[in-house]
């Protein structure tokens, strides 16, 4: 299908074309640049459109959130997206063109006349509340998503051209006037005051029997549209919205993906599917956040998932205010160290709604991907949110425990083992049983996958379970002797051994992640997404001596105050993490290390050139970052040693200067990624060994080797 022939299919239909006699040109006639000939304009500057279009939506779901929230406002009750699933928009640079695609978004909305598209949809930046001089929906009472009028431009997030079709207004005995404008971006981004003009097309003037709103997308950029199942989860997960007068369908138009004769694959949005531990499960029904804060109300759930994340869509706390997520949090920043801490960062999910949130006061940011925490409001829901956390971590460590045991049990088939080993000896079974299930209990359940991992918890529970029969011998031999001294020290010699044992399962897991890294250098054509991830979810990689303890509340903190006030000093919204918000490509990545440094780490995809523009920008976000913390001495304090780090293998292309400032300056530094890889393979390499030499020959540390340090 061209886009210069919409179709007139779809949830409005329209009737025969006929010329309009006040309204637009004649069917097919091209827009003019006289203003005087020109029906629809748009005032806009170039900056406007590339900050709140193209940076801010980068993703397809984000861009088909805002479209069809547009929708909803509108009043409609049927809604149908049609766009290929899986399928990238547009080739690589200097690929043939392959197919032209195209994705719509149609509704039944009470859609626009030509006055209201020019007074509402081509006025940008506009408080649409303010504007209509209530928060609710013309004709069903809704509580309406938008407010900054800004949404409108998501599209040119992905594509270049936009194209509206909307019939609106007041019925007439000919149906509903349509109004039918492309908005196209290379038009769009001038330098100039004058007003934009929308090209307008072929049905401009037309009539249609229904109302509603078709927009269509076409001249993509190369934008991933996700397979159908991650594409419903993600649109899923930016609605909360439970209404009978409310129906979201999403058609996959990629005919390779149905058979012939079968209708295509879709689905319809709904509630996002999380498997439940059912037993942890909180819920909220308009309940205050403080007993001080009865206007202040929260409804919803909190719980653990049945499994680990494997999708950072279903991963913490998603909220949602007028039943549009506005910011996703995976523990409200609660400080670390408290119990069932790690249940919590790996399990927790939630949905809970605060409407007040985008009351009066508005405290959403504009890409509704966080809320504006520092404020008092979001202080509050925090406070709420760490509370509630808290205590679901410590009723939810056993529920998780009890899980991962049975799936570890399940993994090692260990019952059936164990009685083939020894079949009359059940109290044996037993003591081996109960240090397996000890040691696995708060292990990563994705390790269960892992055969080798599994049998290396066997055969440490072979081996610790004699000995805790004997400490139970002990213990009824203590009642009759003195200080059994040969007793204690051949339990001080296995607990040691057992305690370097425990250290090794660590140093394997990141020996794990070191042979990811080394996957991802040597494919060669890695991106520098999946390296951002690796490096933020792994950052001893960058000081294999290092093990957080207790940071990452901090650094969360951290990281959310420095955009707020880089924005506020730049006017530029800027992203430190590919983790916390996996809808925007980070311009750097801001990491903690250990005595009490932080990192502002620049990633390249391996054999990438280092321009000098990159670099000085990168050099900019450090001073920036420095300037942050001096300003907010409760954060400069906790992070007295501020570095820059490159990750990139080439800089030939760096002048002298800038070669030299890298080569000299004491917090400015470069690492290659083989670089990288070499010193955290080797220290955790060195480790694993000393260990398993330990764990073959345990007469290496017998007694009289144990010294006051090791004791």
């Amino acid at each position: 299908m061209s886009p210069e022939q919409p179709t007139s299919d779809g949830l409005f239909s329209a009737l025969p074309r006929q010329k309009s006699s006040s309204h637009g040109p004649s069917y097919g006639a091209p827009n003019v640049g006289d203003s005087a000939a020109a029906p629809y304009r748009m005032r806009i500057s170039r900056l406007t459109v590339d900050k709140l279009g193209i940076r801010l939506y980068d993703r397809v779901s984000a861009v088909l959130a805002e479209i069809i929230a547009n929708a909803y406002d509108a009043d409609a009750t049927e809604v149908q997206v049609r766009l290929p699933f899986g399928t990238w928009l547009a080739p690589l640079p200097g690929k043939p063109a392959g197919d032209q695609y195209v994705i719509t978004v149609e509704d039944n909305g009470h859609g626009m006349t030509a006055d209201e598209v020019n007074t509402h949809y081509l006025l940008v930046g506009s408080d649409r509340r303010g504007r209509f001089g209530k928060d609710t929906s013309r004709r069903r009472d809704r509580r309406v998503m938008g407010r900054k009028g800004i949404g409108k431009l998501a599209p040119f997030g992905i594509c270049r051209t936009v194209e509206v079709i909307t019939a609106g207004g007041e019925p007439t005995p000919e149906g509903y006037r349509v109004s039918h404008i492309k908005l196209h971006l290379d038009d769009m981004m001038f330098d100039s005051e004058d007003d934009y003009l929308p090209d307008v097309g072929p049905l401009d003037g037309t009539w249609r029997k229904n109302h509603g709103t078709s927009i269509r997308l076409t001249d993509f950029n190369r934008k991933l549209v996700p397979k159908g199942d991650e594409l419903h989860r993600q649109l899923c997960a930016r609605f909360g919205i439970r209404r009978d007068d409310w129906d979201v369908e999403v058609v996959n138009t990629r005919g390779s993906d149905a058979l012939p004769g079968l209708a295509p694959e879709s689905f319809r949005l709904g509630q996002l599917q999380i498997d439940l531990q059912e037993d942890t499960k909180v819920t909220f029904d308009r309940t205050p956040i403080s007993p001080e804060s009865a206007d202040l109300p929260v409804t919803g759930w909190l719980a653990y998932a049945k499994d680990p994340y494997k999708d950072e869509v279903m991963a913490g706390v998603r909220i949602y205010a007028r039943g549009k997520i506005v910011a996703t949090t995976r523990d409200f920043g609660a400080t670390a160290g408290f119990t069932g801490e790690w249940g919590v960062r790996s399990y927790l999910t939630g949905e809970i709604h605060a409407e007040w949130l985008d009351e009066d006061e508005d405290l959403v940011r504009s890409d509704r991907q966080d809320i504006i925490w520092t404020s008092d409001l979001g202080q509050a829901l925090q406070s709420w949110g760490m509370r509630e956390v808290k205590n679901l971590a410590k009723r939810g460590r056993s529920s998780v425990q009890r899980r991962t045991r049975q799936v570890f049990e399940e993994a090692a088939d260990l019952d059936t083992r164990l009685l083939a080993d020894s079949p009359g000896d059940p109290q044996y079974r037993h003591s081996v049983k109960e240090a397996f299930r000890v040691l696995v209990a708060d292990s990563d359940r994705e390790a269960a996958t892992d055969p080798q991992r599994v049998e290396r918890y066997v055969q440490l529970a072979k081996n610790i379970a004699p000995h805790r029969e004997l400490l139970e011998s002990l213990h009824e031999v203590s009642k009759d002797v003195d200080s059994p001294l040969d007793i204690v020290l051949a339990l001080f010699q296995k607990a040691r051994i057992a305690e370097f044992y425990a250290l090794g399962q660590v140093a394997q897991e990141r020996v794990d992640v070191v042979n990811r890294l080394r996957q991802l250098i040597t494919d060669g054509n890695t991106l520098e997404r999946p390296l951002q991830d690796l490096i933020e979810k792994a950052p001893w990689l960058l000081a294999p001596e290092w093990t957080p303890l207790g940071m990452n509340d901090a650094l969360d903190r951290v990281r959310s105050s420095f955009e707020s006030w880089y924005f506020t000093k730049s006017r530029q919204l800027i992203s430190t993490s590919s983790i916390r918000d996996p809808d925007r490509r980070p311009d750097f990545v801001l990491l903690n290390g250990p005595r009490g440094t932080i990192w502002v780490v620049e990633i390249k995809r391996v054999n990438y050139y280092l321009t000098d523009d990159e670099f000085t920008r990168a050099v900019d976000y450090l001073e920036s970052l420095e300037d942050f913390l001096d300003d907010n001495p409760e954060f400069g304090i906790q992070f007295s040693i501020r570095r820059l780090t490159f990750i990139v293998d080439n800089i030939d292309r760096l002048s002298r200067t800038n070669r030299r400032l890298l080569k000299e300056s004491e917090n400015v530094e470069r690492r290659s990624w083989y670089d990288l890889l070499e010193q955290t393979d080797q220290a955790h390499q060195d480790f694993l060994r000393k260990v398993e030499k330990l764990r073959r020959d345990p007469g290496e540390l017998d007694s009289r080797n144990i010294t006051n340090d090791d004791q």
